[in-house]
């Protein structure tokens, strides 16, 4: 009964992954491009932000950072035909004005903005992320946040190394998930918290011991020049620390 009672639980959890996680995984990269918009259209000052999520919301994170570098490559490219037209004489931009009125590209999009993308994301903070491995996109990402970039995966998360991966095969070849390998990408820092997680859903249980463990919030700071990965026993020792004193309080 065991050999059959298993495989028909996987099956099962397979297809919950295919029908709930695909809707909420199509649901999470729309809210991230909303978010994004959110916050270059922010009335709220031009203070930094720090990004916090786990599983799907460390996906709307992701998708929020890929968003703003899209929003950066844009900030930029303005900004450089802005610098090239203060040498254009009157005529020159007479002529520029009715070109861009029948095609604009760019235009108008440097006026709405209201800050440097790459200027608002302090620190990103993604735990358990359910995106397959994308250096690239990773790259970018690390251009638009201005402190830490943090990856905190766990190898104990089957729903993300088994039945993630087996709903999103490519090309029939295996692809590391965020959520359960370290992202070797210059910047970016790797935590193994592997002893805080034994499943995906754990993560929301021991979310604010995670942000303990990797200094969320306290003054030092690494130097963002290397990639640092953490492994997993530093991570066992600071849980054991933290459970001992809060049993003897």
């Amino acid at each position: 009964i065991t050999a059959v009672a298993i495989p028909y639980a996987l099956v099962n959890a397979a297809n919950m992954i295919d029908g709930t996680w695909t809707l909420a995984i199509q649901r999470a990269d729309i809210a991230g491009v909303e978010l994004a918009r959110s916050l270059l259209e922010s009335q709220a000052g031009h203070r930094p932000v720090a990004l916090v999520g786990f599983s799907m919301g460390a996906r709307i994170i992701y998708s929020c950072l890929k968003e703003l570098a899209k929003h950066q490559e844009i900030w930029e490219d303005m900004q450089q035909k802005e610098s090239k037209n203060n040498h254009f004489t009157r005529g020159d931009n007479q002529r520029r004005f009715r070109n861009s009125a029948l095609n604009p590209k760019h235009e108008g999009k440097l006026a709405s903005y209201k800050r440097e993308p790459a200027s608002i994301v302090e620190d990103a903070i993604l735990m358990g992320t359910p995106n397959h491995l994308s250096l690239p996109s990773w790259e970018a990402c690390r251009q638009v946040v201005a402190g830490r970039l943090v990856n905190c995966y766990s190898r104990n998360d089957l729903i993300l190394s088994i039945m993630f991966q087996l709903k999103k095969l490519a090309g029939g070849l295996f692809r590391p998930i965020c959520g359960t390998n370290p992202v070797n990408v210059m910047g970016v820092e790797n935590y193994d918290v592997s002893h805080f997680i034994s499943s995906h859903s754990d993560y929301c249980v021991v979310s604010g011991d995670i942000l303990r463990h990797i200094k969320h919030g306290q003054p030092c700071r690494l130097d963002s020049s290397f990639t640092k990965v953490v492994p997993s026993n530093e991570a066992m020792e600071i849980s054991n620390n933290h459970n001992y004193s809060a049993q003897s309080r």
